[in-house]
């Protein structure tokens, strides 16, 4: 705590935020977390809160001790919480989301009242439910994931914002039903990778009919599966999405605002990864990528991930916090308790799986626990007999998809969701 009252005492005020949110996360030696016993001291009165404010701002020269901080931690959370709130009102937005709490770094992004994470801003035991304005993301872990944030490019902000404005988002699922297979390659007697796909062009076309398919439909995202858009045929798409471009129509007719490009195995510097891509569909300008953590097996064989180098990235966008995570990452292991940690308004899943029971288990809870709304693209593996295509989780019940194009239509029950500036 006395790192904290040394922020509060230079007036570096987000700094002690950042550095009470990070202190709310961590464990105590028996396992259990800071922020629970924070909750059983916790003393907030009007006239406390009053006197907290009064004490940030004080001009006499006396300072707070660490001590003071200690003895009710959550009422300065909440008085930092609402002091660093109006002070960036006046500003208008963020100049800056990154910020040194002096153990490392995190991104202490704006929140909206009534429109976000609604399940976990009503629960104690959440940092959420103390936090009335902002919520933090570190870029460490204790499962050693990398985490990361990024936002809307500039250019693109406005148009964005455009496009997302309505009351109700469609998101878009595909499952493929054109017949193309994963080519499988056996890096030895027990790794494999996919290498291509049996028709790349044909897979190409399929997937660019999808995307105008998506558009017509007022599609405002869409999701494609794993394993189904190799790095050729993305790169190809990306092309096609710049040259509808070229006329400066912004409303051509593969214009689907966000488009998460499935994922496929490719080679990167550390070895083979299952790599993932979300573009802005006016000119397929790359938004953030997605690395598998969490290899399947198939045919006795395990996949062979060899690297990960992209971290865990979020995306700030004017539908809030946004995030892909590959098949089994949403459900097994470190990537899924770290995917737990974060404060998601959406996660996107591209999978391939004949069992999608785990997935539908981790989104209820996500949206239970967190109110995040999950998308999982689903396709079976190439010699499934079945068809299991994925689902959309939101409000209570997951809304199936089927075979070929799904749109799933989500009303937003607020309509106060605003382009952040993103520097």
């Amino acid at each position: 705590m006395e790192k904290v009252a040394e922020f509060i005492n230079v007036k570096s005020y987000r700094q002690a935020l950042a550095r009470l949110c990070r202190l709310a996360g961590s464990s105590t030696s028996d396992g259990r977390r800071v922020l629970d016993d924070w909750e059983r001291c916790y003393k907030r009165s009007v006239q406390a809160f009053k006197r907290a404010m009064v004490r940030l701002v004080r001009e006499d020269g006396s300072l707070i001790s660490g001590e003071e901080v200690g003895n009710d931690p959550l009422l300065w959370l909440q008085a930092l919480d609402e002091h660093c709130h109006r002070a960036i009102s006046c500003q208008g937005y963020f100049c800056n989301f990154r910020i040194d709490d002096g153990d490392g770094l995190i991104y202490l992004l704006p929140i909206y009242q009534k429109s976000v994470g609604a399940a976990r801003r009503k629960q104690f035991g959440n940092i959420s439910c103390w936090l009335k304005y902002h919520r933090a993301v570190p870029l460490s872990n204790p499962q050693g994931i990398p985490v990361d944030v990024t936002g809307i490019p500039k250019g693109y902000m406005d148009w964005a914002a455009k496009n997302f404005a309505g009351k109700t988002i469609r998101i878009a699922a595909v499952h493929f039903t054109d017949g193309i297979a994963p080519n499988i390659s056996y890096m030895d007697t027990e790794h494999f990778v996919c290498d291509g796909v049996s028709d790349e062009n044909k897979r190409l076309e399929t997937a660019l009919d999808y995307i105008r398919q998506a558009k017509h439909q007022g599609a405002h995202i869409l999701l494609m599966p794993e394993l189904t858009i190799t790095p050729v045929i993305r790169s190809k798409i990306v092309a096609e999405l710049e040259r509808q471009s070229e006329g400066g129509d912004d409303n051509h007719a593969m214009s689907v605002p966000l488009i998460m490009l499935g994922s496929f195995h490719e080679q990167a510097e550390g070895g083979w990864r299952n790599h993932a891509e979300a573009v802005l569909g006016f000119d397929g300008t790359f938004l953030f990528g997605c690395d598998k953590r969490k290899s399947v097996t198939f045919n006795n064989c395990k996949e062979g991930i060899e690297c990960s180098p992209t971290p865990l990235t979020c995306l700030l966008t004017p539908l809030g916090l946004m995030a892909m995570a590959i098949c089994k990452d949403l459900f097994e292991g470190e990537p899924a308790a770290v995917l737990a940690s974060l404060p998601l308004d959406w996660l996107f899943v591209p999978s391939m799986s004949d069992n999608i029971n785990p997935h539908k288990m981790s989104a209820r809870t996500m949206h239970n626990t967190g109110g995040t709304i999950v998308a999982v693209a689903n396709q079976e593996m190439h010699v499934s007999k079945g068809s299991i295509p994925g689902f959309v989780h939101f409000d209570k019940e997951p809304e199936p998809c089927k075979r070929g194009l799904t749109i799933v239509s989500i009303t937003k029950k607020e309509s106060d969701l605003t382009l952040i500036v993103f520097n």
